[in-house]
């Protein structure tokens, strides 16, 4: 996903923003800004008081008669009565003495807390900050100096992006201490160092005499994605809750990964086998795995990636053999789970373990997928959910054991089932029609969903998406139903808003942004060439990918937040919407 321009008010800030890579110079503003309106007012520098005079200048109609214009002097010779009519009325002009201040630099000092207590996102205040301070000192024609509290006695100018770097490696097992700050006080005693401001930025300290500006930081328990976040001085004390980007956003940061440099780039790799066109593929939930068939059929192979928190670059491809027709098939964390029918009997077929003997009732269609199969780890054992096509059921077997050879504990859950969403590896939900055809949500293995929804229409041919996985564990996540450009996205079971998606586009998935809290959808343009979100709050359509070749399957997990395209030229790319990237493009073999 391409940003748009820093808007103006960031230009200012434009040379330090351009140290980072592109698609973090968005997130680096925004936390700018969200800190730069705590930082107040610059005290005025020790140095600007000293008034330098720099000979003549401004004209001015009062004043010394010393320096009283020539001019003036030629008018009273010529005319004495309007020299005295200008000199009782304030006219004559005169050069006044012209004045500047100190071009002496003042001085900007920070100190950071290195602590354990400060690991983590704690430090992204710290790296915001640094800049802002940096920037501070830069407009005021000051010097910046920044020292560790656990190292007392060594301030360091700061000079360029490598500072942040150096600053993201300074880590103390140790607390700050009482001894820390009075080492500190002595150090700037006897330096008789002159200072305009020196900010104490970490937790929540006492005060010391040497500190003017002062920077708690606090994690909250309520909120997860926020900071909170006070600076006081002497006089007065602000705060703000600080919105932090995504988690894989700030690990990048944290991590000093401030430009692309193989950071979040594509992988590209050839296969040496045909892929499988017409097969949607299977993403697992950390979207570090793919999971596709070959042309006939026969094989799996399972596709894996390195972690976006990883520098490495790696891409790794298995193939699995599979005897029997493919039911179901899903990712329980690393490991394949497929559903098989062999010679008329069913088998829960695991890579690299023994085929486990499922018993049914009754027969299942060997020519194509079930619509639905997830497995899930349980007390004791996999737990095995599918919904049967033709009847709409909800099926189950629980505690299939890695030990056992045979399962015979198969359960109907539910009928009239629409759809069934992961909430994490253990735990999931369905959606399904009750007797008086209400929508209804349910959960399974220990989920407490149980959920009516109010407003909803029965219709022909309609699709149901779900998604904000996390939002389920505490209460009501996000769902969509609709078919063609109407829709209907519910935010709780009585709150929903009717949306009209654009034309040509086709919905596949629905992603929420925890940071932004908003949902948008996941869809395709009828050329089959571009997929793209549609914020329909505001009702704008936001590229993520384009292909050269018209695209014959898609797929998306909502869990992983990352869709796979498959194009007519055999050609497999899996995009992630949390690194606005793509992060794999699998070749066809020549």
């Amino acid at each position: 996903m391409s940003y748009n321009q820093l808007p103006k008010a960031f230009k200012a800030w434009q040379p330090w923003l351009s140290w980072f890579d592109e698609s973090l110079q968005p997130v680096v503003a925004d936390l700018m800004m969200q800190l730069n309106i705590l930082l107040g007012p610059v005290k005025e520098s020790h140095w600007n008081v000293q008034k330098l005079f720099s000979g003549l200048g401004d004209l001015r109609q009062r004043g010394n008669y010393e320096h009283l214009l020539f001019s003036e002097w030629l008018i009273a010779e010529d005319e004495p009565d309007e020299f005295i009519r200008r000199a009782v009325n304030y006219e004559h002009l005169f050069l006044a003495p012209l004045q500047e201040k100190s071009k002496a630099n003042g001085v900007i000092i920070a100190l950071f807390e290195s602590s354990v207590l400060q690991l983590g996102v704690q430090r992204l205040v710290h790296l915001i900050l640094m800049l802002l301070l940096e920037i501070r000192s830069y407009n005021h024609h000051s010097q910046f100096y920044w020292g560790v509290i656990e190292n007392p006695s060594q301030l360091t100018l700061f000079k360029d992006i490598n500072d942040l770097k150096f600053l993201l490696n300074h880590r103390s097992k140790m607390l700050a201490t009482n001894q820390m700050f009075n080492n500190w006080t002595n150090y700037f005693k006897q330096s008789n160092l002159i200072y305009d401001e020196c900010w104490l930025i970490g937790g929540n300290h006492p005060s010391a005499e040497f500190i003017t500006h002062q920077v708690s930081i606090d994690r909250l328990i309520k909120y997860y994605d926020k900071l909170s976040v006070e600076i006081k001085n002497r006089s007065t004390t602000r705060h703000c809750l600080l919105s932090l980007p995504n988690n894989i956003i700030c690990a990048k940061m944290l991590s000093g990964q401030f430009i692309s440099d193989n950071y979040f780039a594509e992988i590209e790799k050839r296969s040496i086998v045909p892929i499988n066109i017409e097969f949607k593929p299977i993403i697992s939930n950390d979207g570090n795995h793919i999971l596709t068939f070959t042309h006939d059929k026969t094989n799996a192979y399972s596709i894996t990636i390195n972690d976006m928190l990883s520098s490495k670059q790696i891409c790794r491809i298995q193939y699995y053999y599979l005897k029997g027709s493919v039911l179901g098939l899903d990712f329980q964390g690393k490991r394949i789970i497929a559903f098989i029918c062999e010679q008329q009997k069913l088998y829960l077929w695991q890579s690299n373990k023994p085929k486990i003997e499922l018993s049914m009732d009754f027969n299942l269609d060997q020519d194509k997928l079930l619509p639905q199969f997830i497995c899930l780890y349980g007390n004791h054992g996999y737990d095995v959910f599918f919904i049967e096509e033709n009847k709409s059921l909800l099926c189950c077997w629980y505690g299939i054991s890695k030990k056992k050879d045979e399962v015979n504990n198969f359960h109907i859950i539910a009928d009239n089932v629409i759809t069934l969403f992961k909430l994490d590896e253990r735990r999931a939900g369905y959606v399904y029609l009750n007797d008086m055809q209400q929508l209804c949500i349910h959960g399974l293995n220990h989920a407490h969903l149980n959920y009516c929804l109010v407003g909803f229409e029965k219709q022909v041919n309609q699709q149901i998406y779900v998604t904000a996985e996390n939002l389920w564990l505490k209460g009501f996540g996000r769902l969509a139903i609709g078919y063609g450009r109407q829709w209907t996205v519910f935010t709780t079971e009585n709150d929903f808003i009717n949306v009209t998606t654009p034309n040509d586009w086709q919905i596949f998935g629905l992603y929420y942004d925890a940071q932004q809290n908003c949902t948008n959808f996941v869809m395709i343009n009828q050329d089959k060439k571009q997929v793209a979100l549609f914020d329909y709050l505001n009702n704008k359509i936001i590229p993520c990918l384009r292909s050269v070749n018209e695209i014959v399957s898609y797929s998306y997990n909502s869990l992983a937040k990352s869709f796979s395209i498959t194009n007519q030229n055999g050609e497999l790319m899996l995009y992630s919407l949390i690194t606005q990237s793509i992060r794999l493009k699998l070749i066809k073999t020549d």
